[in-house]
């Protein structure tokens, strides 16, 4: 039952932005009575307009807007691999060889067309490997064919990849936007701490920067912050393998290292 419930007929409250109508709520934020009208709801929680259009109330929108229309990493790879079709195409159309030039030209317009982020290049990104491959296996190179293949499959994968279609400006879910929030701006100090820990196991002066890092990203957990920091797990985990290298780069190093001293002052 919400405040505005409690109170009699006579003192009922009133909506803070429509005084005319009766209250049937609160700011999850900031504690306004808001009504029927005026409530909005974001990620399950109900706010007041003003609220709900702030940025860390929001924060998913905000990611949204940070990365819509930006180019990602595809994009980049995409307009690289054009310069060098490009530069390919130059080359064997110099040395009279039209065929392989032209395919090669067709390459420059869609990797161009990708690192644009026009209409329609992500399916033809995936099309046009396949196509190829098709026309390589009817010309019998079957070892072309084959890679061309593999290639369009791993083209495929820019179907389900969530922060390629906000570079493209497609329409994603709630849920896949906050699966990418989560890997990308949860706690990404907690990620950190767990790299430059399994780095402690190759570099033993990686260790206590990860046990700092750790232990600097677990006191930043707060899952009821808005919006929610996480990563408890990566930061324990950061902080256990920090610990154990540290340990077993004491066990290694600490009796060649008495040795050496030994050595040393004895000389």
């Amino acid at each position: 039952m919400s405040a505005a419930d409690g109170l009699s007929p006579s003192l009922s409250a009133r909506c803070a932005t429509n005084p005319e109508e009766p209250a049937t709520g609160t700011c999850s934020r900031c504690g306004t009575f808001f009504c029927g009208r005026c409530v909005q709801t974001v990620l399950g929680r109900t706010y007041c307009g003003p609220c709900a259009g702030r940025p860390e109330v929001n924060y998913l929108e905000r990611f949204r807007q940070k990365l819509w229309g930006r180019r990602d990493g595809w994009g980049w790879l995409a307009g690289m691999a054009g310069a060098l079709f490009a530069a390919l195409a130059v080359f064997l159309l110099l040395e009279g060889q039209p065929v392989p030039g032209a395919l090669c030209a067709v390459g420059t317009a869609v990797c161009g067309a990708f690192f644009l982020g026009l209409r329609g290049a992500r399916e033809a990104v995936i099309a046009t490997p396949l196509v190829l491959a098709l026309g390589s296996a009817v010309q019998g190179q079957t070892e072309a064919a084959v890679g061309l293949a593999f290639l369009s499959l791993a083209a495929l994968s820019l179907r389900f990849d969530t922060r390629n279609q906000l570079f493209f400006r497609r329409p994603v879910s709630e849920e896949r936007l906050l699966r990418l929030w989560h890997v990308r701006e949860n706690n990404p100090l907690a990620r950190q701490a767990l790299s430059v820990a399994l780095g402690g196991l190759l570099l033993p002066l990686l260790a206590p920067l990860a046990l700092l890092l750790g232990a600097w990203a677990l006191k930043r957990v707060d899952p009821t912050a808005v919006p929610p920091i996480g990563r408890r797990g990566q930061a324990l985990a950061a902080l256990v393998l920090g610990g154990a290298s540290l340990v077993l780069w004491a066990l290694v190093l600490w009796p060649r290292l008495g040795l050496f001293l030994a050595r040393f002052t004895g000389g």
